[in-house]
Parts: C-alpha cells; sequence; structure tokens
C-alpha cells in the first residue's frame, strides 16, 4: 500500500513539472563604468537616504534619524555601529537597489546607541471560561534607541 501511495505522488509530481513550462530568467549586469557613473550622480545629490537592515528588520534611514529597535545586547551606550546590510541607497532622484545588498564599498553608514529604553507596562490576561483560571502577566520589552551620525556615498576611484 506503501510503494503504490508513493507511485501515485511521483506521477502528480512528474504531471506539475510537465505542466509548468520552464523559462529562464537573464539579468543585466551593469558594468564598472556604469556603476561608477551612477554612484557619482547621487554622489551630487544634497541628501540621501538608506533602507539597512537592523537586528534583521527593515528601516528607512537617513542622517541624524532616531530608530527604536528592539533590545540588542551586545552593544553599550555611546557604541558607534556601522552598518552593513544595506538594501537600498539613494536620494531624490536616483537610487541603487542590491540584490539583496548594495556593495559595502559604495556607503559609509555609522549609528551610535543612544539608550535601552523599557516600553510602558503591557498587561497579558489568560482567561479560561467556566474554569475559574484567569492569570494577569506583566511585562514592560526592552528597545535600544540609535542615532544615525552618518549617510555617505563613498567615491568610486
Amino acid at each position: 500500500m506503501f510503494l503504490t501511495a508513493m507511485k501515485g505522488l511521483g506521477a502528480l509530481q512528474s504531471l506539475a513539472t510537465r505542466a509548468m513550462p520552464t523559462k529562464s530568467i537573464v539579468r543585466n549586469v551593469q558594468t564598472d563604468a556604469t556603476t561608477k557613473d551612477l554612484v557619482t550622480k547621487l554622489r551630487n545629490q544634497l541628501r540621501y537616504y538608506a533602507i539597512a537592515e537592523i537586528a534583521g528588520r527593515p528601516f528607512l534611514i537617513t542622517k541624524n534619524d532616531q530608530v527604536i529597535v528592539n533590545r540588542l545586547k551586545d552593544v553599550k551606550v555611546g557604541d558607534v555601529l556601522k552598518l552593513d546590510r544595506v538594501r537600498e541607497l539613494g536620494s531624490k532622484d536616483y537610487t541603487i537597489k542590491g540584490q539583496p545588498f548594495v556593495n559595502e564599498g559604495f556607503y559609509d553608514i555609522k549609528a551610535t546607541v543612544i539608550e535601552h529604553p523599557k516600553s510602558k507596562l503591557i498587561q497579558i490576561v489568560k482567561k479560561k471560561r467556566r474554569k475559574n483560571y484567569k492569570r494577569t502577566i506583566e511585562h514592560k520589552q526592552t528597545h535600544t534607541v540609535l542615532r544615525i551620525s552618518k549617510v555617505d556615498v563613498n567615491a568610486l576611484d
């Protein structure tokens, strides 16, 4: 019985592969001269933004922004962090998107740890009806506040 079920699954799998045609996707990769030209155009802009991953979540950041993230345990107040996981770098007119991340040689982004506050008190109530069961749990979530101190686009030589 087990073998017949496996044979049936194999038949379904072969039908699924036959039904969907395969397409080859070719992505255009820009040359070095074009990349340098685009980075210099971006450098000529007044202000930059970046979409950076901090603690696994993407944040849209600019210079002097405050970012509140879940607690980063391995940093202290006053530490300077170099953000190296940037998905997108741009300005009003130009944008550089990474696949999935932009090359680290294109930018320099630094953040300073300001404080480690706690959120307001959250009450969690668990209750089961008709069972005389009720529990209340109180919790304060810890956060880390970062100040984005530097967002620059490097010159490519």
